[in-house]
Parts: structure tokens; sequence; C-alpha cells
């Protein structure tokens, strides 16, 4: 396995709480970027996505920085990005979740355009947030949403929310932290599937999650966006090599019928869930 990069922002406070916590683990500056072994933290200022919708103009150049660059130089296999993560409801918790836009890129990024996800890696994550998390946070997959699209170099986000308050909480900081790090460590694999239907924060997925490492999710509120196009960039990638899909039972008939004509078309199981 090639390097690894954990990436964050000095902008979003939860990413200054999180920082605090891989130093506490025992990552070194080296010329620019924290390092410890074969996993390098790269701290960058403007936020990695904007807090505003359409905070990000249209432009050749890639947002927020180029990851694939970075990517070359230092050998990075896939990123990390340890985020902010907020909810009108406040609830605290622990998430992950792939980066794309099924629709209009309201939080940066391209129009339908989905990133590279590492399904394994980020199921490895997962499988460490929810062992003994902090008291009073629940720990869920989301669906794939936002930026960043526009990068060859696969990424996936974790994420502590969902307010300011546990932005600043060190326990629940360095749990994400240290889950992140066992994560990559981690040599855990699953057949790699991806899901379509149910809500934001995938509760079907997330208990499946055990079992099977879900890559690019379209959530129910995004099936009428779908097009053959996305559904193959679902499967494309997810880059683990896709082995089914999971179709939740409250999916629409046509949605349904949209869905599985594409993906027979590609040559990937189906399985309702």
């Amino acid at each position: 396995m090639g390097a690894v990069g954990i990436t964050l922002s000095r902008s979003d406070p939860a990413g200054v709480t999180i920082l605090k916590s891989f130093l506490e683990m025992g990552f070194k500056e080296e010329r620019g970027v924290y390092r410890l072994g074969d996993i390098f933290i790269f701290v960058i200022d403007p936020l990695i996505v904007p807090a505003e919708k359409y905070g990000v103009p249209p432009g050749p150049g890639p947002y927020p920085m180029d990851y694939d660059s970075l990517a070359e130089r230092y050998e990075i296999e896939y990123y990390v990005v340890a985020s902010r993560h907020w909810s009108a409801s406040g609830t605290p918790c622990l998430t992950v979740h792939p980066t794309g836009n099924f629709g209009k890129a309201v939080y940066g990024g391209r129009d339908r355009e989905l990133q590279p996800v590492p399904a394994n890696p980020m199921r490895n994550v997962f499988l460490e947030l929810v062992r003994d998390p902090p008291k009073g946070y629940e720990v869920s997959l989301e669906a794939t949403h936002h930026s960043p699209t526009q990068f060859r170099t696969p990424m996936f986000f974790a994420e502590l929310g969902s307010s300011e308050k546990e932005w600043g909480d060190e326990e629940a900081a360095f749990h994400l932290a240290r889950s992140i790090v066992k994560g990559i460590n981690s040599k855990g694999r699953a057949p790699t599937v991806i899901g379509f239907g149910g809500g934001h924060y995938c509760p079907t997925f997330t208990q499946l999650e055990r079992e099977v490492a879900f890559g690019h999710i379209c959530p129910k509120y995004a099936l009428d966006l779908l097009t053959e196009d996305l559904i193959r960039q679902m499967v494309e990638r997810t880059i683990d090599g896709v082995e089914k899909a999971f179709i939740e039972d409250g999916v629409k008939g046509y949605q349904r019928k949209r869905v599985e004509v594409a993906l027979r078309k590609l040559g990937i199981n189906i399985e309702k869930s």
C-alpha cells in the first residue's frame, strides 16, 4: 500500500480540534506537512467545502487545492478529509461519506459529477468509529453529497458534528482522529457495494456496513436526478470494484426500474434491502 493523506482546514473549527488530537498521537511536522509513518496530514487555510451555497465560482483550477499534484508528490493512494459536520438538529454524531453531486453543484465541485471513493478504507474507519464512541454520539454513513468531485485521487470524509459544541469536543475529536489512523492501518476487506434509496443518514445501509463496504450511495431524495451516466459513475468511481447494488424497499417503481435497467447494462447484481 502507498502512503495515505489526511487533509483538514484551519478555517474549520472541527478541523482545528481534530488536528490537536493528531498531534497528541505523535504526528510530527516535516517541511510544512505532518507525518506519522506513511500517513501524511496536509493542513490548508480555506474551507475544503464552502460554508455558503454556490460559494465556489466555476473555473479551470481545482478547488480548494490540487490534491492530485499533491498525491503524485507524496505517492498518496487516497485521502481522508477530517471535517466538521453540520445539521439543523444538532445531534452529536460521527459520520463517513463519499462526495459528489447528483444534481447542481451547490457546495462546490461540478454538476452531476462524483468523486472516486475507496469503499473498504471508508468502512475500516467506520468500524473503528462504532467501537465505543463517546457517550451521546451516533455513528452513521451519509449518502454521497457535496464537493470535491473533480480529482483523480480517491477520497472520503470523516466528520464530527453537528454543532459548534461538538466541533470543540476534544474527546470526540480524539476518537475520530484515532479511528481514522486505525482505519487506515487496518487490512479489513468486505464485498464492495453501492446503494440506492433511504434517507441522508442511511440507517439501513449503516447497519449493512458491518457486512459489506458501501461506496457511493444515492439517497431517496436524489433518485429522480439519476441518469445512466451517474449510475455508471457510482459503479466506476467506487474504486474497489462493485460486486452488487442494494435498493431500498421504499424506492418507487419507476425509479427502481430506471436503476435496475442501468445496473444490468453494467453487469451489477441487485439485492433488495
